[in-house]
């Protein structure tokens, strides 16, 4: 037989192979011709094998952030431009108008708050001049709210004053964050709508809430019916609620502290007769809780009817939280009056060639439209696609080794995985993008074959791939003193040349990976002769 006559003049022949520490010895005992490896200590990791394709990792197609008319292009194809340099413009006549107009709206919201927390500062100082002057002998009695005798602010003044200032301010910051939370809970809700929108909910014979719609590509919740999207998003909205009720009952107190004070004071105006010093309510009515909201803008706190006020006008609690609600939805439209003027100027991301330029001055263009290609110099990435089955298996951060057609291998980290299936293919894939370390010689465009390291154990037991029979429970031929014992091992990671056995083995033992006396398999039969493995393992004549 073939495998008896190879076997006979390989006695005692080792190998190592270069690079892998991995001893592999023929040995001829009493019954038999053996390849065997020694279990040996290391390292092992477990891949998945992709094809991919290498393009330039600085390669942007640039984009105006704003729509509008070109006013100038500052490149032509083929120029070298460094980072933050000026590519092309819009005529932003229009925005800078806009800019100006939001600085203005803002200006005016400062000051009108400004002038409502001086008319309330003003209240208190009459009010607690007013008190203390009546139980002071009248030799000593101010000549004018807030000032003593001797023409400085009192004691009792700077007290009231300081305590109003406090209070103003947590009402003003109770707003601001109030505002916050609920333009939050509007983005998540509006997420939540997003991830829901595939799910139909009307009721059902039994009384359920629904079931997805037939087009829906989601998975559901075994327990909800939910995609674990929908779920998420709802989890998500329920927090933001959350956060907004816990923030509208700050601001509820912070004006109900505020509202206190004022009508404290403007009570004790109207009891000492001081009709010059006594604010106008606008209805002739003493301070009351009327049930107004904080705030009717729409980005304020919403509208709460428990919310107390002295009176209407500057003098309330609420103005303060009215004018701060002002004050936030300005600032907010003049941050994005100016992000959308700044827009209107293509500068360079960074360094680099200039592969493009596809508009010129009075050209009408939209966001979508890209109008100039810049390409890093050197940098490159390698991109590719993985399976449902897989991407539950990839990280960022997970390292890769990518090998172009025609150059060497690369070392590359994993840096964004797509979060939405690639609509472009038959089978639902997903796009991951590898970033490489090193330059390489591969043009744009070049396939590449990618290894990709899902997963990583250390200082383990291993063994040859082909050792382990995988036919039913996981085995390995351990051969000692001639004799061959199949033994169940508990196997670990599997890499692509060597697999980490957790349990079953010890270092130093020898398992068999081919037995050299087998029958060779032939083309017809599909049977081969040995002891029959399962991944490539002992049952072949020559292992891989």
């Amino acid at each position: 037989m073939r495998g008896r006559t190879l076997a006979a003049g390989a006695v005692a022949g080792v190998v190592l192979l270069a690079g892998g520490g991995i001893a592999f010895a023929q040995t001829q005992g009493g019954s038999g011709s053996y390849r065997t490896a020694t279990v040996t200590r290391g390292d092992v990791d477990e891949s998945i094998d992709l094809t991919g394709t290498v393009t330039a990792s600085a390669r942007r197609d640039l984009s105006f952030g704003t729509s509008g008319v070109v006013k100038g292009v500052s490149v032509e194809a083929g120029d070298m431009v460094t980072s933050g340099v000026v590519l092309a413009t819009l005529d932003a006549s229009g925005l800078d108008g806009i800019v100006t107009k939001a600085e203005a709206t803002l200006a005016k919201a400062k000051a009108q708050l400004e002038t409502d927390q001086n008319g309330q500062s003003s209240t208190v100082a009459a009010a607690t001049t007013g008190a203390a002057s009546t139980s002071a002998p009248s030799s000593t009695k101010p000549t004018s709210p807030g000032s003593s005798s001797s023409g400085g602010v009192s004691p009792q003044v700077k007290a009231a004053l300081a305590a109003l200032t406090s209070q103003q301010s947590a009402v003003a910051s109770a707003q601001t964050e109030a505002t916050a939370a609920i333009n939050t809970a509007k983005a998540a809700l509006s997420a939540q709508a997003a991830a829901c929108e595939s799910f139909d909910t009307p009721p059902d014979d039994s009384g359920g809430s629904g079931t997805p719609s037939d087009d829906s590509d989601d998975e559901p919740s075994t327990s909800t019916g939910l995609s674990e999207e929908c779920t998420a998003g709802l989890t998500a909205v329920q927090s933001a609620q959350d956060v907004v009720a816990d923030k509208q009952g700050r601001l509820q107190a912070a004006l109900q502290a505020l509202t206190a004070t004022l009508t404290k004071a403007v009570t004790a105006l109207e009891k000492s007769g001081d009709t010059a010093a006594t604010p106008s309510t606008g209805s002739g009515s003493s301070p009351s809780s009327t049930g107004s909201s904080p705030s009717g803008s729409s980005s304020s706190a919403g509208s709460s009817n428990d919310a107390p006020t002295t009176s209407s006008g500057s003098h309330s609690a609420s103005s303060i939280a009215q004018d701060q609600a002002a004050i936030d939805t300005a600032e907010a439209e003049l941050t994005e009056a100016r992000l959308t003027a700044g827009a209107a100027t293509l500068t360079a991301p960074f360094s680099g060639k200039v592969l493009s330029v596809s508009v010129s001055k009075g050209d009408t263009v939209a966001t979508t439209d890209v109008v100039i290609v810049l390409v890093g110099d050197g940098e490159t990435t390698a991109t590719a696609t993985v399976t449902i089955d897989q991407i539950a298996d990839v990280e960022r951060g997970q390292t890769a080794s990518v090998t172009p057609s025609g150059a060497g291998p690369v070392r590359g980290t994993v840096t964004s995985i797509g979060l939405l299936p690639d609509s472009s293919t038959d089978t639902t894939t997903y796009p991951i993008t590898i970033d490489l370390e090193e330059d390489t010689s591969a043009r744009e465009g070049t396939t590449a074959s990618i290894s990709l390291v899902t997963d990583t154990v250390k200082d383990t037991l291993t063994v040859p791939s082909s050792a382990v029979s995988t036919t039913g429970r996981a085995t390995v031929s351990v051969l000692k003193d001639g004799k061959i014992t199949p033994t169940a091992v508990t196997v670990g990671i599997v890499g692509p040349t060597r697999t980490s056995i957790t349990k079953g083995l010890t270092q130093g033992q020898r398992v068999v990976l081919a037995d050299l006396d087998a029958v060779l398999p032939s083309g017809d039969s599909g049977t081969s002769g040995g002891f029959g493995g399962g991944r490539a393992g002992p049952g072949s004549a020559f292992p891989r």
